[in-house]
């Protein structure tokens, strides 16, 4: 289980690098800053707290990366009815950046599924799904 778990890892901090090395050639974000494009845009006007759920990352480091964003055009942020709560909205600059983003994430995907056959891929999507619908049922659990 341990190299499965450093398997998984170190996929996914590849292609946070991937990421930033591509989005270096056409603009200022981080590979992981692209994720929060991503949501922002999937998710116009959903609150701080919300986008830190979907991406289980802790609330601080959200506000620290939405304010970087903030900062470089890529989103706004707006109070709500509740004063407390900030609602994220992607920019102009956001939505012009998005199909390159998923550009690069199809171009990763290819990269690390060359020699996959058919089969094999609709079998990897199934079974990455199931893990990621489980992790969020446990973050989902621990929040309760």
């Amino acid at each position: 289980m341990a190299t499965f778990l450093k398997n998984i890892n170190m996929v996914a901090r590849s292609a946070t690098q991937y990421t930033e090395e591509r989005l270096g050639e056409a603009c200022e974000l981080k590979g992981f800053q692209a994720k929060y494009i991503l949501n922002a845009c999937a998710n116009p006007g959903i609150s701080q707290d919300a986008l830190a759920k979907i991406m289980f990352v802790n609330k601080s480091n959200v506000a620290r990366q939405l304010a970087r964003l903030e900062e470089t055009g890529y989103i706004e942020r707006k109070q709500g009815e509740d004063k407390r709560v900030s609602l994220v909205y992607p920019t102009k600059k956001a939505e012009e950046i998005l199909p390159v983003i998923r550009g690069i994430n199809a171009e990763w995907r290819d990269v690390i599924t060359v020699g996959f056959s058919k089969e094999e891929l609709e079998l990897l999507f199934s079974l990455t799904d199931r893990l990621y619908k489980n992790a969020l049922k446990y973050m989902e659990d621990k929040s309760d």
